[in-house]
């Protein structure tokens, strides 16, 4: 019987020393896969400045880029072809839980959160003076009531974050569709947005809508040679319209572009990275920890997530489960109770 009780004391011993969970506070590198960015421009700049973090963090560490689209992502991760992406909006985020366009089947459950980079990502909606006084238009009412023809620059709706939950729900508020655009006797030109810019300035497209900085250079430099006027709107219309995504209205300053003589209202989006359900914890943790302790160098990268803030990583609009592995570290520093 002395010796059963002598076990049994070593079991509980050794129960009582053993930690609840591996510990992650070392050194060792770890491999990721980070997608959602295209090959070239911002996005990827932003995803190599974040890989560079983690990896003067965990030397040794072996963090890859792999282009992709918002939605493409969001799919990459959900599929465990990628552990990160870095691109994911409301809008990615509830059509891909929902299996709704561009995604082909439910995906809850396959992808959750890692953190939020940054809440200041606006659709801007614009139009040439001189279509605007031809056809009379200075708001999306106007559009709505006169129906007037147009050539709009837009991106493909497979970016939704550009497409799906901005413009596409701007229009619906006041009661009309992409489609009706055509009907009407209009025409699109798809693409990004410096594709758009483009058009623009070469007189291919009369109307403007997709996603850019506040204070955007290019747009300051197609009005100083083909004059823009921003398209107003109704606030309680845009708050209707960013609800639908979980985003936000903002009023965009008057002076941020030179042809802006007073506020306007836009939906104002917010970009996370989302992970792979079946990217460990300890890789979660580490990419984590490395971005949330280098608040400044995060900064630095520039252009969007100029205004990243640690404490700002916990916000979920969207309300998506955090990946065990950032739930940990959040738990350990207070940042979630």
């Amino acid at each position: 019987m002395s010796n059963v009780r002598m076990l049994l004391a070593g079991v509980a011993l050794a129960t009582l020393a053993a930690p609840a969970l591996a510990g992650f506070n070392d050194k060792n590198p770890i491999t990721a896969t980070v997608t959602g960015a295209t090959p070239t421009g911002y996005p990827r700049t932003m995803v190599e400045g974040l890989n560079a973090v983690v990896r003067d963090v965990y030397p040794g560490s072996s963090i890859s880029f792999k282009p992709n689209s918002p939605g493409g992502g969001v799919l990459s991760v959900s599929e465990g072809q990628a552990d990160f992406t870095a691109t994911a909006t409301g809008t990615e985020i509830r059509l891909a839980n929902e299996g709704k366009f561009p995604f082909k089947a439910p995906l809850k459950g396959k992808f959750s959160m890692a953190m939020m980079l940054w809440e200041s990502q606006y659709i801007h909606v614009m139009m040439t003076k001189a279509w605007a006084d031809a056809n009379g238009i200075r708001s999306f009412a106007d559009i709505a009531a006169k129906k007037p023809r147009m050539r709009l620059a837009i991106n493909r709706p497979d970016n939704p974050q550009t497409t799906i939950g901005g413009p596409y729900e701007m229009m619906k508020a006041h009661g009309f569709t992409i489609d009706d655009i055509q009907k009407w006797g209009g025409s699109y030109v798809l693409g990004n947005s410096s594709i758009g810019l483009d058009a623009l300035l070469d007189d291919k497209a009369d109307v403007y809508m997709n996603i850019r900085s506040l204070g955007d250079s290019l747009i300051k430099d197609v009005a100083s040679k083909r004059p823009l006027l921003w398209i107003d709107d109704d606030p309680a219309k845009v708050k209707q319209a960013a609800a639908a995504f979980d985003f936000d209205v903002a009023m965009i300053p008057k002076g941020t572009y030179p042809f802006m003589e007073k506020d306007y209202p836009t939906i104002r989006q917010w970009n996370a990275l989302v992970v792979s359900a079946k990217t460990p914890d300890e890789v979660v943790y580490k990419y984590v920890k490395a971005v949330a302790e280098n608040q400044d160098r995060v900064q630095k990268i520039g252009g969007s997530i100029k205004v990243f803030t640690t404490a700002g990583m916990v916000h979920n609009p969207g309300n998506l489960p955090f990946h065990p592995g950032a739930l940990r570290y959040y738990k350990e520093k207070g940042m979630i109770k």
